[in-house]
């Protein structure tokens, strides 16, 4: 559009130049054949150019003016402004009948339902645009107008102003991942609403909470893990003499957690979620009795040791469930692990001796805690591993104390 009217001006002043010197050159010419005086003809030139100069500029304001005007008038109609209007100073001339024509377009008398739409979303800070029962745009808001950054019009089709339909999902190549766009059928009066609003901070924000839930998971794994370690180093470390077969046991010990931990923080880092469960047949019991001992819990197990799982996954969890017990006992922390199968289900019942769960509705919900050093992790990262097996996990309070059920099916994934 600039580069027409640029155009357009160029080749008008390319054409008063050519009358100008069309003019001026032949007049002066004949002046000075007539008369043969040098300054005789430079002043009747200089008063002819200063003449045809005045002309020349009356003649193309006049041309490019109403021009101007008129495309500054439709500017701001696009853009929504309402408290307009065109003014010629000669009514009958062809640029005003042009004027008046556009002019009645934009204040033809909307339909009553476009006139309640203009009012409510007229102001309304977020990009608006609706559509009637054609698929023709009937209203659009300054915020549609500069995002798009492209020309509407009213009668303009969907498709004409950009958006697509993709499934039922409304886009638009201006608007990016940044932005989110709804769609609304207005049924009763069959138009179709389009709002976009900005979420681009809204996705920050979600993106860093979610590092920060990360790096607080691994940090409870560490503490968890790393806690007993300490205990059993310092505890190897206050004797006198250190006994070479309780050496083996602590290095031995503290060989495997680290190993295993490691494990679990490299699978959880690469997915940035729960590794998923490879199944094995392994020793419960004797996995059970080795971290209930690390955590300070007394443990008793009934029912049959072998047991098909994540041996890794579920080694996290009774970690995750003995030092809960333990933060919640005021005395010694007992456990009572049953372990037995019911139907096609494996089913793990841990029962405590503690004052049983504060909030049972909430247990599970991550990052949700009623203790004043706790984090929320715990339930919610067992509850992630019984899923990973495709199993269930159900917590009860009971006259004993808190109780975990977790029901495992015999293939576990």
């Amino acid at each position: 559009m600039n580069h027409f009217k640029m155009s357009h001006k160029a080749k008008m002043i390319a054409i008063l130049s050519a009358i100008f010197a069309a003019i001026l050159i032949p007049t002066a010419a004949l002046v000075y054949q007539l008369s043969q005086d040098i300054l005789l003809t430079v002043t009747l030139g200089v008063c002819l150019s200063y003449a045809l100069i005045v002309c020349a500029y009356r003649l193309f304001h006049s041309h490019f003016s109403p021009v101007a005007q008129l495309q500054a008038y439709i500017d701001a109609k696009q853009q929504g402004q309402s408290n307009l209007s065109l003014g010629y100073s000669d009514p009958s001339s062809p640029w005003a009948i042009l004027g008046a024509q556009i002019e009645t377009l934009f204040t033809t008398q909307q339909p009553q339902s476009e006139h309640l739409i203009d009012g409510l979303f007229q102001h309304w800070p977020h990009p608006i645009a609706v559509f009637n029962e054609q698929s023709q745009l009937i209203f659009f808001n300054h915020p549609m107008y500069a995002q798009l950054k492209t020309p509407l019009l009213r009668g303009m089709t969907f498709t004409e102003c950009g958006f697509s339909l993709d499934n039922n999902q409304c886009s638009h190549a201006k608007l990016n991942q940044d932005w989110q766009i709804q769609r609304i059928a207005l049924s009763d009066a069959k138009q179709t609403l389009i709002t976009a609003s900005y979420i681009g901070h809204q996705l920050q924000d979600a993106k860093r909470q979610s590092q920060a839930d990360l790096i607080r998971i691994l940090s409870h794994e560490l503490n968890n893990s790393l806690t007993p370690m300490a205990s059993m180093t310092d505890t190897l470390m206050a004797a006198d003499e250190l006994d070479e077969i309780q050496t083996r046991q602590v290095l031995t010990r503290i060989k495997s957690r680290s190993e295993s931990l490691l494990l679990f923080i490299k699978a959880y880092a690469e997915l940035s979620r729960l590794p998923s469960a490879k199944p094995q047949t392994f020793d419960l019991k004797a996995l059970a009795i080795l971290n209930a001992k690390e955590q300070s819990v007394q443990l008793n197990f009934a029912g049959s040791p072998s047991f098909f799982a994540d041996k890794l996954l579920i080694e996290q969890l009774l970690i995750n469930v003995f030092k809960n017990s333990y933060e919640a006992c005021a005395e010694q922390a007992c456990i009572t692990l049953r372990c037995f199968a019911q139907s096609d289900m494996q089913i793990l019942q841990l029962t405590d001796n503690g004052p049983g769960f504060a909030n049972i509705d909430n247990a599970l919900q991550p990052l949700y805690t009623t203790k004043k050093q706790g984090n929320g992790l715990g339930l919610a990262l067992c509850n992630d591993i019984v899923q990973k097996h495709n199993g269930q996990l159900q917590l009860a309070n009971t006259a004993d104390g808190a109780q975990i059920t977790i029901k495992l099916p015999q293939n576990s994934c």
